[in-house]
């Protein structure tokens, strides 16, 4: 069986998608900015080993705590 560059193309096509979503999940889980991490995740995923790096790196990070102050009763 021989890959074809549209093959080729689709492949890259739904890897850019999949990459994306996990970096985006992991994003709104791990960082304070999610939306600039996910642009900058989309745009690593046009070379898949930075792509890659990045999951780990965000799999690897703590999850962010964010503080509710609206919550806080005032005397």
């Amino acid at each position: 069986m021989s890959i074809n560059a549209t093959l080729l193309g689709q492949l890259f096509i739904v890897w850019l998608v999949i990459s994306t979503i996990i970096i985006a999940i992991l994003a709104k889980r791990k960082t304070q900015t999610p939306i600039m991490v996910t642009v900058i995740g989309f745009i690593a995923s046009f070379i898949p080993i930075l792509s890659i790096g990045m999951m780990i790196f965000l799999a690897i990070k703590k999850d962010n705590k964010f503080t509710d102050n609206n919550t806080a009763t005032s005397a």
